[in-house]
């Protein structure tokens, strides 16, 4: 070989070596490992990620009866942050095991709406005959909830095998939402959810829909709950042989019909929770006051499978009249409980406070009695201008309990900036920054 030709390979694999190192430096990527089957990767390894178009995405973890799903999202790393440097990372779920006041987003979680990264973690169920699974994996962002009809029997079979520890005879934890139409996600519905997440650490959260909604708070949501499940079902257009064309009337028929099937929680799309119903579970069916001595709210209930009170509300839509705003979601239980006093069935007045006819403390004042709530409904249908607006920085109850949702305090991560006048007034004060 000749001094030329030697020093010409030397030249090319001095070219091919810069090459590389130029690719690693400006792609980030980490170099390769030396040997790399002399160990096993954890389960829920960043790098080495499979390639987005790849069919082949290995379950990042299973959950079996007898395990919960809040004990293996627990081994998660707590959530760092919505965004990423790197948009090819993988989103970082919710643990469901952290402190009342760990902060589930960071402060700017708005101007990262929605986390870049391009894969999420997403269950699944896995029905055998003689097994029920949830299995956990990692897909693309674009790739939709898992979705199972209403009538699926392995949904059903996977609620009673993950949503009922230990042979308790409680109501589970499990949460459900009913959206029909595919209309734009708001934001109160996301932190309504989320809500749910904190203080309810369900086992599933149960999205009824004909179409799922779309825009950015929704895509954050999926990004952020991976047990997350879409209920597919049509609004119902008949119940008894009665027309029913009203959305609402629609509405409160499914979410009678998701609690009495499966058991649980239902929280209305302008609901949000502020504290745990763990007190609450060992109850039957679990009805809030809305307005004292007229009828109780549906906007949040919880219940046990078939439980007698819910069959005999159910079956009182046999005389349903699509005119009748609200008569049999909210005056019927009202007048069942009190004519029917021998079916189980435990009345709070901590699940709607303040009710519509004096809302409009929660957006101009420092309503602080919020505090020994179970929740708050936020009727937005009737007040929808007080939601066009940031409202987690709101000097307002309604401020105070976005950041007790998000940030696990109701007094931080107000911006060092002039509040809205328009949309709140305390008398000129401010909270502490």
């Amino acid at each position: 070989m000749t001094k030329q030709t030697r020093v010409s390979k030397i030249g090319i694999c001095a070219l091919l070596v810069i090459s590389i190192l130029i690719y690693y430096i400006l792609t980030g990527h980490s170099f390769p490992e030396r040997f790399p089957h002399a160990r096993t990767s954890p389960p829920f390894r960043v790098a080495t990620e499979p390639p987005l178009n790849s069919s082949a995405v290995a379950p990042a973890r299973t959950i079996q009866p007898g395990h919960t799903v809040q004990s293996v999202l627990s081994s998660l790393p707590p959530h760092p942050t919505v965004s990423t440097d790197s948009p090819s990372h993988r989103c970082a779920p919710i643990p469901l095991k952290f402190p009342v006041t760990a902060p589930l987003l960071p402060c700017a979680w708005l101007s990262s709406v929605p986390p870049r990264c391009s894969q999420r973690l997403r269950a699944r169920l896995v029905c055998e005959p003689t097994s029920v699974r949830m299995v956990f994996e990692w897909v693309s962002v674009a790739t939709p909830p898992a979705a199972y009809g209403f009538e699926d029997p392995c949904l059903a079979r996977a609620v009673r095998a993950l949503c009922f520890q230990d042979g308790q005879d409680l109501i589970p934890n499990l949460s459900h939402h009913v959206i029909f139409g595919g209309h734009e996600f708001r934001s109160y519905t996301f932190i309504g959810i989320l809500s749910s997440v904190r203080f309810l650490q369900p086992c599933m959260v149960m999205i009824h829909a004909d179409v799922l909604p779309v825009g950015s708070f929704w895509d954050t949501l999926v990004r952020l709950i991976p047990h997350l499940i879409h209920v597919q079902r049509s609004a119902p257009s008949v119940i008894f042989g009665n027309p029913v064309k009203v959305i609402q009337h629609c509405s409160d028929i499914a979410r009678l019909e998701a609690v009495k099937k499966f058991g649980g929680v239902y929280q209305d799309t302008d609901y949000i929770l502020l504290n745990p119903v763990e007190d609450l579970r060992n109850f039957s069916v679990v009805m809030g006051t809305s307005i004292p001595n007229v009828n109780y709210c549906n906007c949040i209930f919880m219940g046990k499978p078939a439980a007698d009170f819910l069959k005999v509300w159910y079956n009182s839509y046999r005389t349903f009249d699509d005119k009748l705003w609200g008569f049999h979601s909210t005056r019927t239980p009202y007048r069942i409980h009190h004519e029917r006093p021998e079916l189980p069935f435990h009345e709070v007045n901590t699940f709607v406070a303040p009710y519509f006819r004096n809302i409009k403390r929660l957006f101009y004042d420092n309503f602080l009695d919020w505090k020994r709530l179970h929740g708050l409904h936020l009727y937005t249908r009737l007040f929808p201008r007080y939601f066009r607006k940031r409202f987690d920085q709101q000097n307002s109850s309604l401020g105070q309990v976005t950041r007790h949702i998000l940030f696990g305090d109701s007094e931080v991560c107000v911006l060092d900036r002039p509040l809205d006048r328009d949309v709140v007034r305390m008398n000129g004060k401010h909270l502490p920054l």
